[in-house]
């Protein structure tokens, strides 16, 4: 039985990844170099594994002060997401969450800071129980499981007992490792990922309800609920 949802904050809730990738874009467009969407989608909820200045230093065959590059690139990143609302859907998935009485959690590989900065911008400050970022687990991001087993935690539920919500494979990871269940919301950066472990794949949060992921997690009364680590798939959908 389904008692929590955990979202993913990065890419879920706030489109704060294209405001990213815009950000480096206008940075790089100076130089004439194109920003490897490609190669930055390695870092998507996850550590930095792609170092954007040394690969537009590289590019264009200068010697850049890599300090400047990443305040102009993260100055305009912040500017974009000042604007921005909830990605479509969230707010609703939320309410819904509420009216179901289910628990509310995020868990981030961002810092619980940078999430608590952003969620009364959002108007959605007191909606959850509990917000885990990667400071909150010595520093561990995903696919490691920490946070979502520490969201899990903070809730009171067992990890079997709650449903992630995902915009990344990393993220996807993650939840599975903890034994929770998980849906993937791709969206523009993530389309591209692998998300054949998520139980369940939607084309945003509007195009599903929360009450219909659940029941896609159902099987027969008196059978059980299906282990999420099983390798099973108990009704794997896919609408994205």
């Amino acid at each position: 039985m389904i008692k929590a949802i955990i979202f993913d904050f990065d890419g879920t809730i706030l489109d704060s990844e294209s405001s990213c990738v815009q950000g480096w874009e206008e940075v790089y467009a100076p130089f004439g170099v194109p920003f490897p969407n490609e190669l930055w989608a390695q870092n998507i909820g996850t550590i930095d594994l792609f170092d954007p200045v040394a690969y537009l230093a590289e590019q264009a065959g200068q010697t850049l002060d890599g300090a400047a590059i990443h305040t102009e690139a993260t100055r305009r990143h912040h500017a974009l997401l000042a604007e921005r609302p909830p990605l479509p859907g969230a707010r609703e998935r939320i309410a819904e969450a509420q009216a179901l009485g289910l628990k509310l959690g995020i868990a981030s590989s961002s810092s619980s800071s940078w999430v608590n900065f952003y969620l009364p911008r959002l108007g959605l400050l007191y909606d959850f129980g509990v917000v885990r970022g990667r400071d909150d687990v010595g520093g561990k991001r995903k696919p490691d499981p920490a946070v979502y087993v520490a969201a899990c935690a903070g809730l009171g539920v067992a990890p079997g007992e709650a449903l992630a919500l995902e915009d990344s494979r990393n993220g996807v990871l993650a939840a599975k490792e903890a034994g929770m269940f998980c849906t993937a919301v791709p969206n523009a950066q993530t389309r591209h990922m692998d998300f054949s472990e998520a139980d369940m794949v939607v084309a945003s949060l509007t195009a599903v309800s929360l009450a219909e992921m659940i029941a896609t997690l159902s099987v027969p009364s008196g059978k059980g609920m299906p282990s999420p680590s099983s390798g099973t798939r108990a009704g794997r959908r896919n609408t994205a």
